[in-house]
C-alpha cells in the first residue's frame, strides 16, 4: 500500500510537471532540457530509472514500474477503454492521461463544455452496466459519482462546465 501511495504521489507530481513543461516548452531543445529535468525528478522521487519523452502535445513517462502517457491533443474517448465502462458523451474531451502501473491500467479523461444534468444521466448509464454507485450533488450543476464493479472503479468529478473522470482497472487475483 505504501508503494502504491509513493507511485501515486510520483505520478501526480509527474503529471503536474508535464503540464508546466508543456506550457513553457516552445522548441525541441527546451523539450530535451525539460525531459532531462523531469527524468531526474522522477528518478529521485521513485528511486527507479525514468525515461521522459515530450513530443507533439504528448508526454510519455516510462519508469521501472510502468508507463504514463499524457495526450493534451486528445479529442475523443480512448478506444482502449473496455466496453464495460459507459462512454461519457455529455461534454468535449480536452485531454487524456493513460497509465499502466504494476499491471493495472487506468485512464483520466478531462472534459470541457459539460452539459447540465450530467450526474444523473451518467449514473444511470453506470448502473445499467452493473456498477454500484454513490452520487454527491453540489448544487444543480456539479458533484461526484463513485462507481464500482467487479473489474473497475470509476470516479467522476465536475461542475461549471468542466469535468474529470478517473477509471482504474482492479488487479485480478
Amino acid at each position: 500500500m505504501k508503494k502504491l501511495l509513493k507511485i501515486g504521489t510520483a505520478g501526480l507530481f509527474a503529471v503536474a510537471l508535464v503540464f508546466i513543461l508543456f506550457t513553457f516548452s516552445c522548441r525541441r531543445a527546451s523539450e530535451k532540457t525539460g525531459e532531462k529535468l523531469m527524468e531526474k525528478a522522477l528518478e529521485n522521487a521513485t528511486g527507479n530509472k525514468a525515461d521522459v519523452d515530450l513530443s507533439s502535445g504528448k508526454a510519455v513517462i516510462q519508469t521501472g514500474d510502468g508507463k504514463v502517457e499524457v495526450d493534451s491533443n486528445a479529442k475523443s474517448w480512448p478506444s482502449e477503454i473496455p466496453g464495460d465502462i459507459p462512454e461519457f458523451k455529455f461534454g468535449k474531451v480536452k485531454a487524456v492521461t493513460t497509465s499502466n502501473m504494476d499491471g493495472s491500467k487506468s485512464w483520466n479523461i478531462v472534459f470541457e463544455e459539460v452539459q447540465d444534468g450530467f450526474l444523473d444521466k451518467y449514473e444511470a448509464q453506470l448502473k445499467e452496466k452493473g456498477f454500484e454507485t454513490i452520487i454527491m450533488k453540489m448544487g444543480d450543476k456539479g458533484g461526484t459519482i463513485t462507481g464500482e464493479s467487479d473489474k473497475y472503479n470509476v470516479f467522476l468529478m465536475g461542475g461549471e462546465g468542466n469535468l474529470s473522470i478517473g477509471i482504474t482497472g482492479k488487479k485480478q487475483e
